[in-house]
Formats: structure tokens, sequence, C-alpha cells
């Protein structure tokens, strides 16, 4: 919202005359700092709210997030409280670097709220190089540090794309794995600004996959000269009926391609006659997420449901159901220590499933600490993960003096010290001898570490861990545990 001459003449005026009343949030505490005392319960109303520096952001889209609207009445007490929910909510949209919002106090009766925004840098072109395993632990131990398993390629990602919060991705990569991805995300399509659609498509091929899973690891074919070929086409809808609360329904096409050697290895990787797996599935889920900073949550809860159905009957390849469900739970104790839970459930049928779609802890970033390197498949399974971790160094880096770009000249720092207790189980009702040493049995994993945390969603974790079934390791990660 721009300022109107008026408005701008009357704020100076109010200015030069001393009478302005101005109350920040500072470090997410409101700390007024006018010399008029006020009383937590007066009623306030809301004349105004102005955005500044949102270069590319368009307002209606900072305006969604808030609690507040012009012309509402509050009381002070809920206001400067609202205001901290405010700006917590704003940063994890991850459309900025900073948020602050201040009121601003014309009398006795009238507020006006300043919100204050520093961009992210949103137009992201880079070339990558990552490792094709499922993780660093995997790649270092079990495939020996093979430079041939990494996948390299251009990434090209513009967020906040028109300054609407669409996001635009492609990229192209080479490597262990050749891929091409496209996709496409607007999160408003209407003028509530409740509803959204997503369109994704990838193209992947690999010379050399995994065929089977031996005790508790994969299995990979010899170089072939083509191993698989994957097509893969998605178009969802995306509600948000408030700030917390999102639904997503997602219709999606796989055509799945690989060489008779694979099958011959594995007769059960498609379970059918044929090198084709191609299906249409119906997925559902429910996000509700009240994370206090998503790339590292320290207060605040989230959970999620989904359901997803592979096979609607169009082809005959695969009839396959997953639910799924988890709660995290961020809890402060106080003087830099932060607790946090989280407990995680998926069931799966029918009880025989294909190879190529039998998932277990980990599978899509699942995993108890400690067996990071195991795979460990089943129809369902449940894992219930501990941290308590305390806060040991805290501060920003100030490099003005030598970078001129806003979104790089200051580079926030954060270190943890954290111990974790993982429990889980895996229930496979197949007689699978070969991969069923972790199955059907209790599990846990424990260990210490140290999280370092800095800007744009940066974590690196550093673990030692022990388990009951295996020998002790050191585990590296670039993401939250969970």
């Amino acid at each position: 919202m721009k300022l109107s001459p008026s408005t701008i003449l009357l704020l100076a005026c109010i200015g030069c005359s001393g009478l302005l009343l101005e109350a920040n949030l500072v470090k997410g505490q409101a700390v007024p700092f006018d010399s008029v005392a006020t009383s937590p319960d007066q009623w306030l109303t809301i004349d105004k709210i102005f955005v500044i520096g949102n270069k590319r952001t368009k307002e209606k889209i900072i305006l969604r997030e808030l609690d507040l609207t012009e012309g509402q009445t509050i009381s002070q007490e809920a206001l400067e409280e609202i205001l901290i929910v405010d700006r917590r909510k704003l940063f994890n949209t991850q459309l900025f670097l900073d948020v602050n919002i201040s009121q601003v106090r014309l009398d006795d009766h009238f507020v006006d709220i300043i919100i204050r925004v520093a961009e992210r840098w949103y137009t992201i072109p880079s070339p990558f190089f990552r490792l094709a395993d499922r993780n660093f632990n995997v790649w270092f131990s079990t495939e020996n540090r093979d430079w041939r398993r990494v996948e390299y390629g251009l990434k090209f990602f513009q967020y906040n794309f028109r300054g609407l919060n669409e996001r635009l991705y492609f990229y192209t990569q080479l490597g262990f794995t050749r891929q091409f991805a496209l996709r496409y995300v607007i999160p408003y399509i209407d003028k509530a600004q409740k509803n959204g659609i997503e369109v994704a498509f990838s193209y992947s091929e690999k010379k050399n996959i995994n065929y089977i899973t031996r005790d508790h690891q994969f299995i990979f074919t010899d170089s072939l000269d083509e191993g698989i070929r994957n097509y893969r086409g998605t178009i969802g809808w995306r509600f948000r009926p408030s700030f917390y609360n999102n639904h997503y329904v997602d219709l999606r096409y796989n055509d799945v391609w690989v060489s008779d050697t694979i099958t011959a290895l594995n007769p059960n990787y498609f379970l059918h006659d044929g090198n084709r797996q191609q299906y249409f599935s119906l997925a559902y889920s429910f996000i509700s997420d009240h994370r206090d900073y998503i790339g590292y949550p320290l207060k605040g809860y989230r959970w999620e449901v989904g359901m997803e159905k592979l096979g609607l009957g169009l082809f005959s390849d695969i009839n396959l159901i997953r639910i799924d469900g988890s709660y995290r739970k961020y809890t402060e104790l106080g003087k830099g220590f932060y607790l946090a839970n989280s407990i995680q459930g998926y069931g799966s049928a029918p009880r025989r499933q294909p190879y190529a779609n039998f998932i277990g802890i980990g599978y899509n970033r699942v995993w108890l600490r400690g067996h990071e390197l195991d795979v460990i498949e089943g129809q369902a399974f449940v894992i219930q993960q501990n941290t308590l971790s305390k806060r040991i160094f805290s501060r920003e880096i100030d490099l003005r003096k030598i970078f001129s770009i806003e979104q790089f000249n200051t580079i926030p720092i954060s270190f943890y010290l954290k111990g974790y207790v993982d429990h889980g189980y895996v229930h496979n009702s197949l007689p699978y001898p070969q991969n069923s040493r972790l199955a059907n049995r209790y599990l846990m994993g424990y260990g210490v570490g140290l999280d370092f945390v800095s800007f744009y969603d940066f974590v690196l974790r550093i673990e030692r861990s022990w388990r009951f079934h295996g020998e002790p390791g050191f585990y590296f990660h670039l993401n939250t545990a969970f």
C-alpha cells in the first residue's frame, strides 16, 4: 500500500511534534517505548496497514497472511500477541529474509501497523552436483565412495514469480540419473486467495538400478545399455481455507519401463508379465502447520494425514492403496533448551505388492537415526523420534562491507548441541527371508550430534549414533531430522 500525501504529511507533523508513539517487535517480543503508559486491556482500532520493502511481492500476498485487518478493533494486549504470530507467518512464507512489524499510535484510540520486509533472492539459476544414493552415508559406506554414482546439471528456480508467490522450477540433470523436469505452482487463482493449482512433468532414465533388496541393502545390476525410463505428469489442486491448514489433491500419470534383465532377475519387480508399468494415481493430503520457523522449527507443532490410490482402473498394472500420518511437536524449555518429538505411521494394502512400489523405512527421507544405511520394507511401519537440544551459539555476521547485495550482506549462524532417541517397528507379512533381519522387531537408535543452521534454510547435521542391531557410526545430513 502506498502512503497518500495527506498521510505522509500527518505522520511528519506528528513526528516533528514529538507525539509519535511506536512499539517495535524485536526478536519476536513486543517492546513499547512510548512515554505514555498503555493499559493492556485498552481497546484500539487499526486505521491503516502499510507495507514497506516489498519490491516484487504484491501487497495482497502479504496481507493474506495477517490476522489483522484495517478497521479491526482489538485490545492492546491481544494486538501485541497477534503481531508476534503474524511476523512468524510472514517469515514462514519463505519469501523474506527478515520481517519487522511496528505499531504507530495516532491517538488514544487509533493505531497504524507498519510492516517492513527484506525480500529474498528469488531468481536462482545454478549448477548442482549431488550423490545419487539415498543419503551421503549410503554413498560413503555401502557404495564405497563410487564417483560414478553422482548427478550433476543445471537448476533454475524462479520463486515469487510475478510477485504472487508463484514458483517455477526447471532442471536438467546428467550423470547416474538423466532427468528433465518442469514444475509450475500457482498458489492462488481466485480472488479470495484460497484455491491454487500445480502442473508438473518429468522424464528420467538410469542405466543402473536396484532390482532387489538383500539384507536391507539395495542390490544393483551391472551397467546396462538402458535400465529404466520413467515418464510422470501431475495436475494438482491446492486449497488453503485458513492460515495454517492446507489441502492437496493430485492426479498423476506414471509410465515406467525397465530392461528385460531387471524382470528376469526379479520376476516380482512389477508382479506381472512384461517390463512396463502404467497407472494413474489419485492422492489427497491435509497439512496443519503451526511451527515457528519451517527451516529449523523450535516451537509449535505440525500434523499431516494422507491417502493415495495407485491404479484407478484404466490400466491393470497395479492396485495399491497407501495411508500415512504424522505429528510433530516442538517445545521451548527455556535457557536455550528445546525439545522435539515426532510420531509417524504408514499402512498399505494388499499384502503382496510389486517390488518397484514396495516401500518402508529408508525411503522418501524416512529413517531412524542410526539406521541410515538400512532399507526396511513392509506393508506398515511406525516410528517415534525425540531430540533434546541446547543452543550454544547464535550470531549474525555483518558482511555489508564485502557484499552490497541486500540478500547476502548478513548471515545468521546458529549451533545446537543435541541428544536423541528414535524407536520404530516395520511389519512385513511376506515370506522374505533375505530381508527379514530388521523387519517385525523392535528397532532403536540413539546418539548425540551437532546442528549448524544458517540462512536460506541451510541445515547441516553431524551425528554419532548407536543402535540395538548393528555397529555405531557417524552420519551427516543436509536437512532436519523431522
